[in-house]
């Protein structure tokens, strides 16, 4: 004979026992293997926040240079003339700050063109307008809306 035989249904149910609930999952993980893998999560992103920062260091006078850029064009007093060799001096300047003086500061004309052509990676639009950017300074004819484009796209691609 069974034990339950001849129950009725609250006295089965006051037979069963509670439910028996698991202990909590813990946040932090127990074993070395995940311990591991965050330090090296840590140390990855740790690595790419400190390239991150040089990055932006090394590329601060990039910034510098787009903004006085553009204050050069939003400055209404200069004459086209006046615009224009004000931003060929700040190519100049740029090119200083980012290659060796030697290799740079001697440079005008022709070869001011060239160099600016080929730092740029032969980019079609600095291509086109080089030479104007190269004369910018000398000419007192130039027309510095000419040039504001030009100028802003070298300074953002020249590889130093």
């Amino acid at each position: 004979m069974n034990q339950y035989e001849g129950l009725n249904l609250p006295q089965l149910l006051n037979l069963m026992h509670d439910l028996v609930m698991p202990e909590p999952v813990a946040w932090l993980p127990e074993t070395p293997g995940w311990w591991i893998v965050f330090g090296w999560l840590f140390a990855v992103a740790l690595l790419a926040a400190w390239q991150g920062v040089k990055r932006r260091r090394r590329n601060r006078y990039r910034r510098d240079a787009l903004a006085e850029l553009k204050a050069i064009a939003a400055r209404r007093e200069l004459g086209p003339a006046e615009s224009a060799q004000h931003i060929a001096a700040l190519v100049k300047r740029t090119a200083l700050a980012a290659y060796p003086r030697e290799e740079v500061a001697a440079l005008y004309g022709t070869d001011w063109a060239q160099f600016l052509k080929q730092s740029a990676g032969n980019d079609r639009q600095i291509a086109d307008a080089a030479d104007m950017l190269a004369a910018a300074a000398y000419h007192p004819d130039a027309d510095g809306s000419g040039v504001v484009g030009p100028a802003r796209r070298w300074i953002r691609l020249h590889r130093a």
